[in-house]
């Protein structure tokens, strides 16, 4: 039988895969990969679940490029080689990308909704794996100056969050949803992925201006200001 993957630290727990049987029906596989660090650290545990399970469920990668910040998707490429290079024997998909345009600042995810269901609807993937992680709470948040522009529905108090749901059909599964980043930093230095994975993440959502034509991070954003407050400093390895 296989052993099962609990993955603890002082800033959370996370019980991975096991209590929902349901997901070793599924064998086409969707991971969201934003080409940032929880997307990434989600994909490297399903790579070593699907390793332990010896399974031949098709791994297949999501990627949304919003065409005036274009770059992530240089990140999530070179991501999806690390992981070839480390789990060459695992059954590797298609790398789906999206490029779209935002017709206003919250649309994002009415984008990659739309693309995801498209996914579904061709019988391209079975279930959703998402990497979204909870704010931090309130006092750190007000600490960290991180209360201002997060996305309220990853609040832990938000809404009902269920780690597997499918809801309309459209299996989904979102094992951080309840825990912050500083539990996704600390999988990081547990599993030595700080030299090879983390310098190639990234986090900031600027524009070019903001990041002199994306070769640094902004350090201003929300999604810099969380990083650095995780990991200690923004992409890049900037302190």
């Amino acid at each position: 039988m296989a052993a099962i993957m609990i993955y603890k630290s002082k800033f959370g727990t996370v019980n991975f895969w096991d209590p929902y049987p349901r997901l070793n029906d599924f064998k086409k596989i969707g991971i969201n990969l934003s080409g940032g660090a929880d997307s990434s650290l989600l994909l490297f545990f399903t790579c070593r679940k699907l390793k332990q399970l010896k399974s031949n469920a098709q791994l297949n990668l999501i990627t949304g490029v919003h065409n005036l910040r274009p770059t992530n998707i240089w990140n999530a490429e070179e991501i999806v080689e690390l992981f070839k290079e480390r789990f060459p024997n695992l059954n590797w998909g298609e790398h789906y990308v999206d490029y779209y345009d935002k017709d206003h600042e919250k649309d994002k995810p009415n984008k990659h909704r739309k693309h995801e269901d498209k996914l579904r609807n061709e019988n391209k993937i079975e279930v959703l794996f998402h990497g979204r992680t909870a704010n931090p709470d309130e006092k750190e948040a007000i600490k960290n100056n991180l209360l201002y522009k997060r996305e309220t529905i990853r609040d832990k108090n938000s809404h009902n969050r269920k780690i597997y749901h499918e809801r309309h059909g459209k299996p989904f599964y979102g094992p951080f949803d309840n825990v912050d980043k500083r539990f996704i930093a600390e999988m990081y230095n547990k599993f030595n992925l700080m030299e090879d994975l983390f310098p190639i993440t990234a986090s900031c959502v600027e524009y070019a201006e903001e990041t002199d034509y994306f070769t640094k991070p902004c350090k201003k954003c929300w999604w810099c200001r969380e990083k650095k407050w995780a990991f200690g400093m923004y992409d890049g390895c900037v302190k």
